[in-house]
């Protein structure tokens, strides 16, 4: 009971440490840059191909090459505009900046502003700017003639990490003097899907026109000056790396060096991917001397969305409560397990933990940070350990001062047990474990010596005694004493007997065949069951049935059942004894037709001293010759129980390991080995 009182208290401490470990590092962000070195490790090996209906116009290397220096003219843009709307996409994005007019010849802005609406499905880009850390948020529309014509505004804005790495947007975003957001403007991702959604398949020439959202601020130059406000924060399941979309440089696309169904129906993005323009994001997917081009990154933006792959942050409660529980239920099992086996448990428990985390974005939709889950499981062993190791010392501490205070109570404390309060507390345990084993030895020899002292110095004298009185008259007193001396000579021979099968050396066993060791019992107590005319019934099998064991021991264990069926059996009565055997074990039933055990005394016939007294039972044994049956069976690694029905007799069940060797007879098969060898030799 104290034990499992001391298991459940490390279990608590051990739960509430884990817990604890587990909560602050979820809630207070500490290991949020390793929480993001486990997402992009989930988005490095989670690429998948690229939609065929995303295309992106890039403004390449080839291209300034071609066309010049950036920024072109807006009839550059116009042209593109008008060429990609006569090839019939669903949408084009053109994630360029037009917040500014053309200075040098202002009618092109309104040439652009016409190719914008002719083409009917053009979303424009909504800039926000920040001109130094604590500084208003800028927000640069685009031109109020190219707003009007647009089918749809969107932000492209792209929130970096604390690291300095996008992985997310937000849905909605937008700007207000207090910081709060009333409605918030969609991303540009979400405009370009919402205007690709809204237009049938196969349009045909100047669908209507789509106003999802209406322009703001344009009378104000296109600068407003406030506070983000944002919602509904999603992170992205990339595709692939840089490149992985379709591309056409912006030159083939003025050329028409294109198919005529190559832009039909499909998504169009225009941007800056040449190296240089600054129009570039950091990802899990990119590297630093590498960025993503910002068109690229709408691209797996809209394509995420296309296929439900949008991962949704878990709230921080919910994400601090899967912590702690991932954290302790490595409980459940570190109390049942070895040192080395925990080890391994919460090494596979770890793995697990984590490649359930990295796949989770992937599987559900869902990003759990792991961080405060995994290390509180790297703790959970150290931790547990330690609270083992802290509890089995008090535990010892607790046990060995008991123990020592009963050395002290019969004497034998010594001088030398003092410990020095000053020396290192693990020694002085040490020593007080040395000194109280040394005592224990001493116990063991001074017991030996009183079995050695009863075999001989009381039994001989008692054997004595009793031979001298048949040789004197006899009367009622001799006759008493007789059996007086009787009784204390066979409590003797009991109790030496028992704590001879306590003492027994396992390492001394030998085979022996139980067929025969039954019978010869049986034969033992043949004469006094005849005496009391009771019948023997045996079935025993033909071939010997060999276990490791001590002869003597085990033939006086069967002769004990076997008396004790004799002397509570009813005069006429038929004593059963069966021997079998399965493959492994051998199992030997003694059945009597007394009075039976009552149930209730069951359990403690096999205990030292113990028996099981009842109206028809005699009170002359010593309470020893059960128990010897018990302890001479466990040393022989079996077992011994007894089925009893009070009035309808006693049954012991008794069941003993089969020895492994070919054959029934270990000695005979020896000796055949030897002689084959012999012969083998010879020829």
């Amino acid at each position: 009971m104290r034990n499992k009182l001391i298991q459940i208290n490390d279990r608590i401490i051990t739960g509430l440490a884990l817990a604890t470990i587990a909560c602050l590092i979820a809630w207070s962000g500490a290991l949020l840059r390793f929480d993001n070195f486990c997402y992009d490790i989930g988005s490095t090996f989670s690429f998948k191909p690229a939609p065929g209906n995303i295309v992106i116009v890039a403004v390449d290397e080839a291209s300034l090459s071609s066309m010049g220096p950036w920024p072109w003219s807006r009839i550059v843009h116009a042209e593109l505009v008008s060429k990609l709307s006569a090839a019939r996409p669903r949408v084009i994005g053109l994630d360029l900046d037009f917040s500014e007019p053309e200075l040098n010849n202002p009618n092109v802005d309104n040439v652009f502003a016409g190719a914008i609406g002719q083409a009917k499905n053009v979303v424009l880009p909504i800039l926000l700017e920040q001109s130094y850390i604590g500084s208003g948020i800028k927000q640069r529309m685009p031109l109020p003639s190219f707003a009007y014509q647009a089918a749809m505004l969107g932000r492209v804005h792209f929130s970096l990490d604390s690291d300095g790495i996008a992985r997310g947007f937000y849905l909605w975003e937008g700007l207000s003097a207090d910081g709060l957001n009333a409605t918030g403007l969609p991303h540009f991702s979400q405009s370009v899907s919402q205007v690709a959604n809204s237009l049938p398949s196969g349009f045909d020439v100047n669908p209507p026109a789509i106003k999802v959202a209406d322009p703001i601020a344009f009378e104000q130059g296109g600068f407003v000056s406030a506070r983000l406000a944002s919602s509904q924060p999603r992170k992205i399941n990339f595709f692939g790396p840089l490149e992985h979309f379709q591309r056409i440089s912006y030159t083939k696309v003025l050329a028409g060096d294109y198919s005529p169904d190559f832009f039909k129906d499909k998504i169009v993005l225009v941007g800056l991917t040449a190296h240089g323009l600054g129009d570039a994001l950091p990802t899990p997917v990119s590297t630093i001397s590498r960025p993503m081009p910002r068109v690229e990154f709408h691209a797996n933006v809209i394509a995420a969305m296309q296929h439900d792959k949008l991962v949704v942050d878990t709230p921080l409660w919910l994400t601090t409560l899967i912590s702690i529980l991932l954290a302790i239920l490595p409980l459940l099992w570190l109390p049942k397990l070895t040192l080395v086996k925990s080890l391994l448990t919460v090494g596979c428990y770890f793995s697990l933990v984590m490649v359930l985390a990295v796949s989770l974005p992937h599987v559900l939709n869902v990003w759990v940070p792991p961080a405060g889950a995994l290390v509180a499981i790297l703790l959970a062993y150290p931790i547990w350990n330690w609270r083992k190791q802290d509890s089995a010392q008090g535990f010892l501490d607790v046990e060995l001062q008991s123990l020592r205070d009963e050395l002290a109570s019969l004497g034998m404390e010594q001088e030398d047990t003092i410990v020095d309060l000053h020396e290192d507390p693990l020694q002085a345990r040490l020593l007080k474990v040395k000194l109280t084993a040394k005592h224990l030895r001493e116990l063991h020899r001074g017991r030996s010596d009183t079995l050695a002292f009863i075999s001989h110095d009381i039994r001989a004298p008692l054997g004595a005694a009793m031979m001298l009185l048949d040789q004197f008259e006899v009367n009622k007193y001799s006759e008493r004493m007789k059996r007086m001396l009787g009784r204390a000579y066979n409590m003797s021979e009991s109790f030496l007997q028992a704590s001879r099968a306590e003492m027994a050396n396992v390492n001394k066993f030998h085979g022996l065949d139980m067929v025969g060791l039954v019978q010869q019992a049986v034969d033992d107590v043949y004469e006094v069951a005849v005496a009391k005319q009771l019948k023997l019934e045996t079935h025993l099998p033909e071939d010997s049935l060999w276990v490791r064991g001590d002869f003597g021991l085990l033939l006086r264990t069967v002769s004990n059942i076997l008396l004790n069926a004799v002397n509570y059996s009813p005069i006429g009565a038929t004593i059963t004894v069966v021997l079998e055997s399965d493959h492994q074990l051998l199992t030997l039933k003694i059945k009597d037709q007394g009075p039976g055990i009552p149930a209730s005394k069951v359990s403690k016939i096999f205990k030292r001293f113990s028996r099981a007294d009842a109206e028809h039972q005699s009170r002359e044994g010593s309470g020893l010759g059960l128990y010897f049956v018990n302890v001479t069976i466990k040393k022989h690694h079996g077992t011994v129980a007894v089925q009893s029905k009070l009035g309808h007799g006693a049954m012991f069940v008794v069941t003993l390991p089969l020895e492994r060797r070919r054959g029934s007879n270990p000695v005979e098969n020896d000796r055949r080995t030897e002689v084959k060898t012999l012969f083998n030799d010879t020829i």
